[in-house]
């Protein structure tokens, strides 16, 4: 039996998503970011940073066809996989809940690999996969999709962003996806009808903590697909101001993927910004910039999750729909 110690630096092991750096290693802020590669033995242990946090976040770790989640609090936690078979193996880390400390990052700080002949092998990249980019906020974070529809506060327990309808999507189109969202957050106000971090600021982050800019030339979507406006219209936003400040997104948008779908889907929980989203539309002329709206969750049985919001069937029925539209219109 050996142990061999691998660094999160090392270039074999395949990060995804939004992320930055900590002192040389890999930090996961957003949902769904994380990163995978393949070892051979019959053990392994993850390691992290430590960190300060007033929640407990989630981790979803696939080793090969099986998958956990794991709490991670403060950092100081290992994650441990014993009893496989010595032999490979492909492991996935993704972040699947929110937070809003300090510096809520996940810092990868490396594996421990057990077996006869541990070692490590580089992630053979899948050539033209799909890649889409969904912006949002609560619905495509996942929010309250795993919580009871009695539960009226946020838990990150009952969260998991590859439930919600975004991480789903990507599934059914088996695409390599980025998801760049924050709950609460809207186009020009949040849901309490502030003025606060707005999700056109936060498209140009790498991190909703350290809020440095993201290098959008390392990965280019063949589709965005945006869902917002909820909590703008929950924040009573006056309806010009939506439009002009949607118009602005779509242009900010356009200007950074030129050759991407724009799709915007919309009444998840609610219709209000539908009118709106439009007009906004018409003054956005484009032809591969599409609006959907969606039926929202109260007009079907047992699809409302905690705080109101959709759970897990309701996610599960809105990604066919969006994927049905995302193939129409990619022909794919």
């Amino acid at each position: 039996m050996k142990t061999v110690f691998f660094k999160s630096n090392d270039e074999r092991i395949k990060t995804f998503g939004r992320h930055t750096y900590k002192d040389g290693m890999p930090a996961f802020c957003w949902t769904g970011s994380g990163f995978k590669f393949i070892f051979r033995g019959n053990g392994i242990s993850l390691s992290f940073m430590p960190f300060e946090t007033p929640y407990t976040h989630y981790v979803l770790v696939k080793v090969d066809r099986h998958k956990q989640r794991f709490p991670i609090s403060t950092g100081n936690e290992k994650i441990i996989i014993e009893g496989l078979e010595n032999k490979r193996h492909t492991i996935e880390f993704i972040k699947i809940t929110e937070g809003e400390s300090v510096d809520e990052r996940i810092v990868f700080a490396g594996a421990e690999i057990m077996g006869v002949t541990p070692e490590i092998f580089p992630v053979q990249e899948q050539e033209g996969r799909l890649k889409i980019e969904f912006i949002g906020d609560s619905l495509t974070a996942g929010y309250g999709n795993l919580g009871p529809a009695t539960e009226k506060k946020f838990h990150t327990y009952q969260q998991d962003s590859t439930q919600s309808y975004a991480g789903i999507c990507a599934e059914l189109l088996n695409a390599d996806a980025h998801f760049v969202c924050f709950s609460g957050r809207g186009i020009y106000s949040d849901c309490n009808g502030k003025k606060s971090y707005e999700i056109p600021t936060f498209f140009s982050h790498a991190s909703r903590v350290t809020r440095e800019p993201w290098d959008f030339s390392k990965w280019t979507p063949d589709a965005v697909v945006v869902n917002a406006g909820t909590n703008d219209f929950a924040g009573k936003v006056e309806p010009s101001n939506f439009i002009t400040a949607t118009v602005d997104f779509l242009k900010q948008i356009r200007a950074t993927y030129p050759n991407a779908y724009i799709f915007w889907v919309y009444g998840m929980m609610q219709e209000a910004a539908y009118p709106s989203l439009e007009e906004a539309f018409k003054q956005f002329p484009d032809e591969r910039a599409k609006l959907m709206r969606l039926r929202p969750h109260f007009e079907f049985k047992d699809e409302i999750g905690a705080n109101g919001h959709p759970n897990v069937k309701s996610a599960r029925r809105q990604a066919k729909v969006v994927a049905k539209l995302i193939k129409k219109e990619l022909k794919l």
